[in-house]
C-alpha cells in the first residue's frame, strides 16, 4: 500500500489559510483590499479583543449578488482576472481568489452584501470553512464582513500571536497606511467602542498625515515629484532634521498597492546619505506609478511583495525626486482648523524646540562630583590628573599632561557618565523624574497609542507621566530627570525601541540598555554648550569614576591623545 495520499479538503483549506491569514491584521488587510477593489468611498473597521473576538469591515462598494457571494468563498474564484494575460498586467489589489475562503476556513464568518440594482441582499454564514446558512436580508448597498473567533479551530495559531495590544497596534498601523494610500476614501476605525481615527475622504494625503502625526509634524515634510521613462513618483518625505530611529515610518505604494520592499527603503535612504546620522531614517509616503507589465506582484500569497523588471530605473526616479525636493525645501503651512488644511508651499523653516525654561529649575552644568566618586583602581587615563587648557568649537575639551595633549569630546564623555548613572538607577528601580512647569503636547499615531497603553507601566517607571487629551494627543506632565531637551522626541524613540525590542519581560537587559543609552544621549551636554574650566574639570573627574571611560555607550571614543613627538612631526620638528 502506498504512503502518499490526497489530503482531506478541510486540511487543504487550513494549509492555504495559513499562507494568507497570519494574524488578525491579515484579515483586515484582505478585507480592505476587497472594499477598495469594489469601489468603496467609505470604509468602517471595527475590532474587539485585538481582532480575535471580532473583526467587522463595512463598505459602500458595488456589493455582490447571491451567486457571486457563494462563489466568493470558493478557493481561486475571483472577478479580477480571467486569462494569463490578465495575470501579467494586474491592476487590482486582489486577484488570487484566496482571501475570503482562507478567512472563512479559520473563523465564524458572516457576509452581508447587496448590489445597488437589487431590492434585497444576501446573508451568508460559514463556520470553519463550511457553509452554515444562506438567506435574503435587508441591507444597504455594499458589503459587510464579520469575522468572529479567529483561529477557533486552529488553537496553535493563537500561541504564536503577540500580546493583544501589539496585535491591535499592528491593525491600527495597517489601517493608517491604507488611509495614506487612499485619501479619497473615508476611513473610520474603532477598537472596542473607542474611535481610534477617522478621515474625511477629501483626497488630500497631507490631511491624513496630519491626522496620524499631527499638524506641527507636517511642517517637517517636503513634497516629492519625479518622472522618467514611464515611471512617475509623487509623495512626501521628512526633511533631514526630522527623522526616527527606525524605518517603520516609511510607506511605499506601487500602483496604489501597499508594498514591503527593502530595495525601495534603501533607494530612499541612499538619497539622504550625508544629510542624516547613521541609525536614523527619514519618514516617507511615496507613490510610484509604473507599467503593470513591468512588475511582478504574484510573489507571495499576501500580495504585499513586488519585484521590478528594472529596479535601477526605479531607484533613479526615487533618488532624483527626493534630491530635488530636499534642495528646494518646500514646506507646508496648515490652517488653524484641522478640517480645512492648506498646504501651499512656503520657504521658511520652522524649528520645534523645547526651551529649558519649561522646567521648574534650570539645569546648569554644576556636576555633582559626590554622585560619582573616583575609583581606587587606575583607569586607562587619569582624566582628573590632566591640566585643562580650554574648550574649542564648543565641542572639545583640550587638556595636557607631561608628554601628551588630550582632546575630549564633551558630549561623548558626559553621555558615558549619564549612561552609567541611569543604569544604576535601573538596577535600584529608582528612576528619577522632574515635573514640567508647562506641559508639552505630543501626538501619537493610533499604533503608537497602543504601544504606550501596553507599556504604560514601564514608561511611567522611566519618569514619564502623560495626561490624555483628544484624538491620540497627550500632554507630558513629568519627564525623566535631567532630560535636557525635546522630551517628547525621546518618548517617541522609546516607543520605537519597545516596538523593535519586543516585550519587556522577554528582553529586559537589551531593552533597559537601549533605553539607558537613549536617555543618556538626550540628557548629556550638547555640542555648542560652553563650559567653565571648573565644569570641565568636574566632568573629567566624573569620567574617571566610570567603568568604561574610553567610549560613550554608542561605542564612539570619548577622547584621543597626541604625544609630544607626534605633535612635533606635524611641524617637521623631528
Amino acid at each position: 500500500m502506498g504512503r502518499i495520499a490526497l489530503l482531506d479538503q478541510e486540511i487543504i483549506s487550513q494549509i492555504a489559510a495559513g499562507e494568507v491569514v497570519e494574524r488578525p491584521a491579515s484579515v483586515v488587510k484582505e478585507l480592505l483590499e476587497n472594499a477598495i477593489d469594489a469601489g468603496a468611498t467609505q470604509v468602517t473597521v471595527e475590532i474587539r479583543d485585538a481582532g480575535l473576538k471580532e473583526i467587522k469591515v463595512i463598505d459602500n462598494g458595488s456589493g455582490m449578488t447571491r451567486e457571486d457571494a457563494l462563489l466568493a468563498i470558493e478557493r481561486h474564484a475571483t472577478s479580477k482576472i480571467t486569462t494569463m494575460k490578465d495575470l501579467n498586467c494586474i491592476e487590482t489589489l486582489g486577484f488570487r481568489g484566496e482571501a475570503l475562503p482562507a478567512i472563512a476556513a479559520v473563523s465564524r464568518f458572516t457576509l452581508i452584501t447587496r448590489t445597488p440594482a437589487e431590492i434585497s441582499g444576501t446573508k451568508l454564514t460559514v463556520v470553519g470553512g463550511k457553509i452554515d446558512s444562506v438567506s435574503p436580508v435587508g441591507c444597504p448597498p455594499g458589503t459587510q464582513v464579520t469575522v468572529q473567533d479567529l483561529f477557533f479551530n486552529t488553537p496553535p495559531r493563537r500561541k504564536f500571536l503577540k500580546s493583544p495590544r501589539t496585535e491591535a497596534g499592528i491593525i491600527s498601523d495597517l489601517i493608517g497606511r491604507f488611509a495614506l494610500g487612499y485619501p479619497e476614501i473615508s476611513f473610520r476605525y474603532y477598537s472596542g467602542r473607542r474611535l481610534c481615527f477617522a478621515t474625511n475622504g477629501q483626497g488630500n494625503p497631507l490631511e491624513v498625515l496630519g491626522i496620524l502625526y499631527g499638524n506641527e509634524a507636517m511642517q517637517q515634510f517636503v513634497e516629492v515629484y519625479s518622472q522618467e521613462e514611464g515611471i512617475s513618483l509623487h509623495g512626501f518625505v521628512s526633511q533631514p532634521e526630522y527623522t526616527r530611529t527606525t524605518r517603520y515610518y516609511q510607506s511605499f505604494f506601487v500602483n496604489r498597492r501597499l508594498v514591503h520592499n527593502t530595495f525601495l527603503n534603501h533607494a530612499l535612504e541612499n538619497t539622504f546619505w550625508g544629510f542624516i546620522t547613521k541609525g536614523h531614517f527619514p519618514l516617507a509616503v511615496l507613490y510610484l506609478t509604473v507599467d503593470p507589465s513591468t512588475i511582478d506582484v504574484n510573489v507571495h500569497p499576501t500580495k504585499r511583495e513586488v519585484r521590478f523588471s528594472n529596479p535601477g530605473l526605479v531607484a533613479d526616479v526615487i533618488q532624483q525626486g527626493v534630491r530635488k525636493a530636499l534642495t528646494g525645501r518646500q514646506f507646508f503651512n496648515f490652517a488653524s482648523t484641522p478640517e480645512t488644511p492648506s498646504y501651499s508651499p512656503v520657504h521658511k523653516e520652522k524649528q520645534i524646540s523645547f526651551p529649558r525654561e519649561f522646567y521648574e529649575k534650570r539645569l546648569p552644568f554644576n556636576f555633582n562630583t559626590e554622585a560619582f566618586p573616583p575609583q581606587e583602581q587606575e583607569t586607562p587615563v587619569r582624566f582628573q590628573s590632566l591640566h585643562v587648557i580650554g574648550q574649542v568649537q564648543g565641542l572639545y575639551i583640550v587638556a595636557e599632561r607631561e608628554g601628551e595633549v588630550y582632546f575630549i569630546d564633551q558630549h561623548a564623555a558626559h553621555e558615558r557618565i549619564r549612561y552609567e548613572a541611569i543604569t544604576e538607577q535601573f538596577k535600584a528601580k529608582e528612576f528619577l523624574l522632574q515635573r514640567l512647569v508647562a506641559s508639552i503636547e505630543i501626538k501619537l499615531t493610533p499604533e503608537e497609542r497602543e504601544l504606550y497603553e501596553e507599556y504604560r507601566q514601564f514608561i511611567a517607571g522611566l519618569g514619564y507621566t502623560l495626561k490624555e487629551g483628544r484624538n491620540n494627543t497627550f500632554n507630558l506632565v513629568t519627564v525623566p530627570a535631567d532630560l535636557r531637551d525635546a522630551p517628547e522626541q525621546c518618548l517617541l524613540k522609546i516607543l520605537d525601541l519597545l516596538r523593535e525590542t519586543g516585550e519587556v519581560k522577554k528582553n529586559p537587559d537589551t531593552l533597559y540598555d537601549q533605553v539607558a543609552t537613549l536617555i543618556a544621549c538626550k540628557s548629556a551636554i550638547k555640542a555648542g554648550d560652553r563650559l567653565s574650566v571648573e565644569e570641565m574639570q568636574n566632568l573629567l573627574q566624573q569620567l574617571d569614576a566610570t567603568a568604561q571611560p574610553g567610549n560613550c555607550p554608542h561605542g564612539r571614543p570619548t577622547y584621543f591623545k597626541m604625544t609630544d613627538s607626534e605633535l612635533a612631526k606635524r611641524f617637521y620638528r623631528t
